[in-house]
């Protein structure tokens, strides 16, 4: 029988947590990394159910048991999801949240023979600034992507269940308004459109994010249009490969970066958009986005084109107030 510090050596190993809103090319990140990294066993959101996966998910049941990926999904001890989001509402302890982390991961950090395991999930926004506690050895990015672009994928992809028929609010599965008693728009969340509710989302997951990570060494972030579009893409994912294969202990892993996967397109929402390119939406759905975006947008140098400018030339923040 181990003892218990046996136990606990395995959440020593070296880990990268990826983490995002969704959409920002965590399943590529994964594949990625696997691939690029020597040592290095990278997997994308395990143990959560894909309803448009249906082999992954009977994979997972095989791995994890067949009650952790049915009914455990809705329990913040069996699903990393439900966990999230029951943090955020103050619903559980910071305590009681380690515990549960440690439960989620234990199986598949002891089953994993690798030296390095990365973890990119958009499922662990509401404990990312516990990572560090539980798994000491450990480094975090966070992903961060242009709310106009984001909200255009999020609401047409396929996969991205977030305020869909099957995100039931009883379930109690992804942040909503009223959760907050001190939102603003706790009152109104019942009256605003599906993309103002993902307006708001984006706005609340990030600037929780951010304000929980703030100072801690451990944590870097990254513009998704600076790792995947831009002209210094190789060099800014050149980057991300150094600060997750190198540690303050002197662990260290080789990369060898491969330029042409970031001409592949993995997870890509479908071709058929739901709602059109920024550039084609009209002032009100402009201006709700920037009323709730606005300060992210900002901060990370996002709408200062003279045509999304142009958008909001009226006095919107007056106007939806």
């Amino acid at each position: 029988m181990k003892g218990g510090n046996e136990v606990d050596n395995v959440f020593d190993k070296h880990c990268v947590f990826i983490t995002s809103t969704g959409r920002t090319g965590t399943r590529f990140l994964a594949k990625s990394l696997s691939k690029m990294v020597e040592d290095c066993y990278a997997v994308h959101e395990p143990a959560n159910v894909f309803i448009k996966d249906l082999k992954k998910w009977s994979d997972d049941i095989k791995r994890f048991g067949f009650y952790q990926m049915t009914v455990g999904q809705f329990l913040p001890s069996k699903s990393m999801c439900k966990l999230s989001t029951y943090r955020r509402r103050g619903k559980i302890t910071d305590e009681k949240t380690k515990e549960y982390i440690k439960g989620l991961r234990k199986q598949i950090l002891e089953e994993t023979k690798e030296s390095l395991y990365v973890e990119s999930s958009n499922h662990l926004h509401g404990v990312i600034d516990l990572l560090g506690d539980v798994f000491p050895n450990s480094k975090v990015v966070f992903i961060i992507r242009d709310p106009r672009t984001w909200i255009r994928s999020a609401i047409s992809s396929p996969v991205y269940l977030l305020y869909s028929k099957v995100d039931f609010s009883f379930l109690g599965m992804s942040m909503r308004a009223f959760h907050f008693k001190d939102d603003p728009y706790s009152t109104k969340w019942n009256s605003m459109s599906k993309f103002e509710k993902f307006a708001w989302y984006y706005n609340k997951l990030n600037t929780l994010v951010l304000e929980s990570m703030k100072n801690k060494n451990n944590f870097k972030l990254y513009r998704y249009e600076d790792l995947f579009l831009g002209e210094k893409k190789e060099e800014n994912f050149i980057d991300l490969l150094e600060f997750s294969t190198k540690f303050d202990d002197g662990f260290s892993r080789k990369y060898t970066f491969e330029p042409s996967f970031l001409k592949k397109k993995i997870n890509s929402a479908s071709d058929e958009y739901k709602i059109p390119h920024w550039k084609n939406w009209d002032k009100k759905r402009a201006q709700i986005l920037q009323k709730h975006c606005g300060n992210l947008m900002d901060m990370f140098g996002y709408g200062k084109e003279p045509e999304w400018l142009e958008k909001l030339n009226s006095n919107y923040k007056e106007e939806y107030a």
